[in-house]
């Protein structure tokens, strides 16, 4: 049974994760044509590309076992009306996308002293979660209105401690460089609103 791969939503990069965990090389980047493709005489059929946990991130390739998943995976693909433009969006503990955003526990001092309110997103590695589930931080800030956003990979326990932060991921939010208030824990697209509440809440809203 085939691989598929959407399209829409990949941004069909040499790097591909698929291309590390293809035990024969089948899934790989073609040079010549600059795009991501799979040798079907090459592929023994073990769907790896698209179900291992270190493959694509964003659900972008999918394996079909039998004619009925094929056919029901080709008109999802058909349904789908995301593009990668909504996956190259920042997303409350997903994966950073936009460097400009990251900034150090150092570097973050010096941003909250903008008289702007701040939201800081603080994570660590372990505490990274799904990319699709997880909520656009474009959607979060709309509620915020003029404010500045920065996403901390957290280092060390004194920032924890500094901050009382128990639970990461972690909002926080900072006017004049005071803490108005945090919430902890991850919150898929679901409990967007929710989230959105509890921020209203700490913000004055």
């Amino acid at each position: 049974m085939p691989v598929i791969i959407n399209f829409k939503i990949c941004d069909n990069a040499e790097a591909c994760n698929a291309i590390n965990v293809c035990p024969t090389g089948a899934f790989h980047w073609n040079k010549e044509k600059k795009t991501l493709e799979i040798d079907k005489e090459k592929c023994i059929d073990c769907g790896l590309c698209a179900t291992s946990e270190r493959s694509c991130q964003v659900g972008a390739i999918r394996y079909a076992k039998t004619l009925e998943d094929l056919e029901r995976i080709k008109e999802e693909i058909d349904k789908d009306p995301r593009t990668i433009s909504d996956l190259q969006a920042d997303r409350y503990g997903a994966t950073p996308i936009n460097m400009p955003f990251s900034c150090t526990e150092e570097e973050l001092d010096s941003v909250l002293t903008t008289s702007k309110l701040c939201m800081v997103e603080v994570y660590i590695e372990d505490t990274i979660e799904c990319l699709i589930k997880s909520i656009p931080i474009k959607e979060i800030m709309k509620e915020l209105g003029d404010s500045v956003y920065r996403k901390v990979a957290v280092k060390t326990e004194e920032f924890k401690k500094k901050y009382d932060i128990k639970e990461l991921p972690s909002l926080l939010f900072f006017k004049e460089g005071k803490l108005l208030g945090k919430i902890e824990g991850y919150y898929t697209v679901d409990q967007k609103e929710e989230l959105i509440d509890k921020i209203k809440n700490i913000i004055g809203e």
